[in-house]
């Protein structure tokens, strides 16, 4: 090698090994050695060099975080542990029954728990083979999510490469991805100059960046991240205890949050709650509660979890931020499904870190029974510090010419005259076919991740469809072709390839996908798929009746309304049939044969040695019965494996059998 290529060559391992220094020094222990522009100086020269003599990039180099665009979207991936979600404790009644049922279950007064604040971010498994970053999954529905590995790469405080002597050749651990605050604040200045809207709060941000088929808009929002657990703690590690093991994951060089602290017992705790809760407002970072985890990892095993929870942890949320501030107008706006809802747009107020202009009202009951007027001074609060409403009104600042708030006649949007819902609080514009917002929202609706998914037809680009022309509702958007999709405003050739390709491709998919698609009121996920296992087609669920309805478990007269309701205009009709015939392809389910076990119900509770709770429920549910996750007269049996719990106590309170694990196989083998 020449002399001056060995100096490039050295110089390039130089500014690599310099770079991942500070990244870390900044981002993991939030203890920057050099200025900003020192770093970009730096930055810009490995660059340049790379670009110049490509022979000589390095794996390691801070600059291959960032990866080209996703062509395809994002690819499906099975959690090897799944990412249960946490119960939740409302307030300190609830905190208090948690630590109770431990007390109970692990039969000692103290017990130690890890208390870390509950970041409002996106959660993320992120694997890591032979000391490298493998891949990064979302949580999706804890069994699958969506592989973000490139996206989640461009985070400059996660490290690309590990010590392996720290740990096992495998190692899947947890953790939360966020914004700070200021970024946040920063980003909506930015698109307010360009008069485009801002982001909602730092979470929409978060969750929206790794989503981006494009790697370069995460990495130019300086996304966060947090670890806080590993998942397969069974294997090379030594650590008894939570805290133990997190101290081992700051050793790697992972970023885990200096305000965790270990907890003896309940007092502290407690103590722990109050003293985040004050300091909340200053933190550079949106937070909405604590988590506890049992710092003893062997009572993990012994608590045990629920099918959506663990046992041994928790989530304390804090009750909602409040300000007060004026109510200056009141605006209506037209739901995906016909219903007016009433929008007080207000003087800007900071609540936790975030502007608020706009609050919800709800329905005109809700605003008459608080008796809010335009110009009264209200408390306005982030329900679930994410979605603002107003709470009361400050009745000491009112005057006396404040205007009571009275209900369109007709709708904002179509003209249509608005009528209120019998029965309900809820005023509807009934022209679902021909009114804007409802026909654009079911659009958004139907191409929605948890719908359809096609990726990158977002609110605007449908909105341009709809007033081009394009297409009037979504059972047109099968028909549109690439040049349709190119001819929008600022629409790149790869961009509207990328949407002809997801649009093409979303016409392949599970029944109950489709039938949420078609946004059928209070028709979610759950009923979808309900609907989906006793329909054998949709022809089928397009001619059921009353009893067809009714007779399905979970399915009451209300959704039964609105799916006849649904299915009884024409043009409904007409919007399924124009998708099956523009090459929609429908994978139904094949339906379960009824049997003996139909109406069985069991409760699975313990631990197994040849199964898992999932897979014994699994197996359960294949063979016709069903399983629930607490006790009740109802209940055909109770399975108990090793270390039963509660459940076997009450079980024998309601003097309901018990399947102990010398009689599981038996009662496997009995199923027809």
């Amino acid at each position: 090698m020449p002399k001056d290529e060995k100096k490039i060559s050295s110089r390039i391992k130089y500014l690599i090994k310099e770079i991942n220094y500070h990244n870390e020094q900044y981002h993991t222990y939030d203890n920057p050695k050099i200025s900003d522009k020192k770093y970009d100086k730096l930055y810009k020269e490995l660059k340049e060099l790379e670009s110049s003599y490509p022979e000589y990039q390095n794996e390691n180099s801070p600059t291959r975080r960032i990866g080209d665009k996703l062509l395809g979207g994002f690819s499906k991936i099975t959690h090897k542990f799944p990412m249960l979600s946490l119960s939740n404790a409302s307030n300190a009644d609830d905190f208090e029954k948690f630590y109770i049922k431990l007390q109970e279950n692990i039969k000692q007064n103290e017990i130690p728990l890890f208390a870390e604040p509950k970041f409002d971010g996106l959660a993320v498994s992120i694997e890591y083979h032979d000391g490298k970053l493998f891949s990064a999954v979302t949580r999706g529905d804890g069994k699958i999510g969506e592989d973000v590995t490139s996206n989640v790469k461009t985070i400059k405080s996660l490290p690309i490469k590990i010590s392996k002597n720290l740990l096992s050749k495998h190692i899947t651990l947890r953790g939360e991805i966020f914004m700070n605050k200021r970024d946040f604040n920063n980003l909506n200045n930015q698109l307010l100059k360009v008069d485009e809207k801002p982001y909602a709060n730092p979470r929409n941000v978060a969750a929206g960046s790794i989503r981006q088929l494009d790697p370069k808009v995460a990495a130019e929002r300086n996304l966060q991240i947090f670890i806080h657990g590993i998942a397969n703690t069974g294997t090379g590690f030594k650590e008894k205890n939570h805290s133990s093991l997190m101290k081992e994951v700051e050793k790697m060089g992972f970023r885990v949050c200096k305000l965790n602290q270990l907890t003896k017992n309940y007092e502290e705790a407690c103590l722990y709650y109050e003293k985040i809760k004050m300091e909340r407002e200053n933190l550079p970072y949106e937070i909405d509660g604590i988590v506890y985890k049992v710092d003893d990892l062997n009572f993990h095993k012994i608590l045990g979890e629920t099918a959506k929870a663990p046992k041994w942890s928790i989530a304390y949320k804090f009750q909602s931020t409040e300000k007060v501030t004026k109510l200056n107008d009141v605006t209506f706006q037209v739901g995906r499904t016909g219903i007016i809802t009433p929008v007080a747009e207000l003087e800007a107020v900071n609540i936790g870190g975030v502007t608020v202009s706009r609050a919800s009202l709800h329905n005109m009951d809700e605003i008459e029974k608080k008796d809010i007027r335009i110009g009264d001074y209200v408390y306005v609060k982030r329900a679930g510090d994410v979605i603002p409403e107003v709470d009361r009104v400050l009745l000491s600042k009112r005057l006396p010419e404040n205007t009571k708030i009275k209900m369109l006649k007709k709708c904002p949007a179509c003209k249509t005259n608005i009528m209120k819902i019998k029965g309900q609080s809820f005023y509807i514009c009934s022209n679902h076919n021909s009114c804007f917002p409802q026909v654009s929202q079911s659009i958004i609706h139907f191409s929605s991740r948890k719908a359809m998914n096609i990726i990158g037809l977002g609110d605007s680009i449908i909105e341009q469809l709809l007033n081009k022309k394009k297409i009037e509702n979504y059972s047109d958007l099968f028909s549109l072709s690439y040049e349709d999709i190119l001819s929008l405003e600022r629409m790149a050739e790869k961009s509207a390839k990328n949407i002809f390709n997801s649009i093409h491709k979303s016409k392949d998919t599970k029944f109950e996908k489709f039938i949420y698609a078609l946004g059928i009121k209070e028709v979610g996920e759950t009923i979808a798929r309900i609907l989906s296992e006793n329909f054998q087609t949709i022809d089928y669920l397009i001619k059921a009746n009353r009893d067809d309805l009714e007779n399905i478990k979970d399915i009451g007269p209300i959704v039964s309304d609105n799916i006849l309701e649904f299915f009884s205009h024409k043009t409904n009709v007409n919007m399924v049939n124009k998708l099956i015939k523009n090459g929609l392809k429908i994978n139904y389910i094949k339906q379960k044969v009824k049997n003996k076990n139909q109406n069985n119900s069991y409760v699975i509770t313990g631990t197994f040695e040849n199964f898992t709770r999932e897979e014994l429920k699994q197996a359960l549910l294949e063979k016709g019965a069903s399983v629930s996750n607490s006790i009740s007269k109802k209940t055909t049996a109770l399975i108990a494996g090793k270390n039963p719990g509660s459940k076997y106590k009450k079980a024998l309170d309601l003097n309901i059998d018990i399947i102990k694990s010398d009689g599981l196989f038996k009662l496997l083998s009995e199923f027809h």
